[in-house]
């Protein structure tokens, strides 16, 4: 059995692509697999990979599918992932070269199920940390703040069994794909282990990034994701301490996609049907939302929700203009 398996999704990242696998390639931890799931890629992705495939064929497996999405390819690469522990690179990132050996000694040494890095943000190399108590073994019931944490779960190391026990996969087709499955996989584990210290490489800002580009699927599906999440949590009967965190989650995700649905979309009506769905969704989902968010005392956040949830969006227009011009 091989210690940790590796999933890249690759889609049209050629300008990308070898930087990454060169990265992973090099990792000092030895017993590894990488598995490299084309999605249907119509640049020359396929050939940077034949490349990497032939050389290191002793590491590497290389698939090829139609186009289904990230999420689709990360569950069409867990299905042939044979490692103890599982994690995932997205193919226009990379890694540092002791990530997977840390990750996988701090996992062995805790007997963690999830063991959770922090990420540097490029171009400007700014890492941000994970506002968790490091090298503590946490989990969902003693620590539900774990929910408020970055939802990617490319900075982390799984435990394999996780998926396979639990039957957890990424959402096909839908973006956001990481917020439930993390949800899912906190809830399962009974030990997470923090190291605060940066390895992953995460590159903002890519121009044709579904990120960065301005896409009424990505603000469609925020909505489908949270409450995918809402009902998870109902079917396993969450605790009272779970339920605090997780109304936090949802009106911090609220304010945050609002605020960019303002700045962001162009057309009237889809702006005020998305920012209206949005509203009754809050609303429906969580308790008492104006005197939530206790992990952000904030005034101006407060300010926001409030503005939101009246519906001045015209007043949060504004309040966005004089900032811009008060940052000069």
């Amino acid at each position: 059995m091989r210690t940790v398996s590796i999933i890249v999704p690759v889609y049209n990242v050629e300008r990308y692509i070898d930087k990454c696998l060169r990265s992973i390639i090099n990792q000092t931890l030895q017993n590894i697999e990488i598995i490299i799931v084309n999605d249907g890629s119509t640049d020359g992705s396929q050939n940077i990979i034949d490349k990497y495939a032939s050389k290191y064929n002793d590491k590497i497996i290389s698939l090829r599918k139609e186009n289904g999405g990230l999420a689709d390819a990360r569950n069409y690469g867990l299905r042939y992932a044979s490692g103890e522990y599982v994690g995932f690179v997205d193919s226009d990132d990379w890694i540092e070269p002791d990530m997977y050996e840390k990750l996988y000694k701090c996992a062995g040494q805790k007997k963690a199920d999830i063991v959770i890095s922090d990420f540097i943000f490029e171009p400007d190399s700014n890492v941000v940390h994970t506002n968790i108590a490091e090298g503590t073994s946490l989990n969902l019931t003693s620590h539900p703040s774990l929910l408020l944490t970055e939802a990617s779960v490319c900075n982390k190391l799984f435990k394999r069994s996780l998926f396979t026990e639990n039957a957890i996969e990424f959402p096909k087709g839908k973006l956001h794909e990481d917020r439930l499955a993390i949800c899912k996989l906190y809830y399962f584990a009974d030990n997470i282990i923090y190291i605060r210290e940066g390895l992953y490489h995460y590159l903002k800002g890519r121009g044709n990034s579904i990120t960065t580009s301005v896409n009424m699927k990505k603000y469609n599906d925020i909505l489908i994701s949270l409450e995918s999440i809402y009902c998870f949590f109902e079917e396993v009967n969450y605790t009272s301490q779970i339920s605090k965190d997780l109304d936090t989650l949802f009106v911090n995700t609220y304010i945050a996609f609002s605020m960019k649905a303002i700045r962001e979309l162009k057309s009237s009506k889809e702006k005020e049907k998305f920012l209206n769905n949005f509203r009754e969704l809050i609303l429906s989902k969580t308790s008492y939302p104006l005197y939530l968010d206790s992990h952000n005392k904030k005034y101006s956040r407060k300010l926001l929700l409030y503005l939101l949830l009246h519906k001045r969006y015209h007043s949060l227009k504004l309040l966005m203009r004089v900032k811009k011009i008060l940052r000069g």
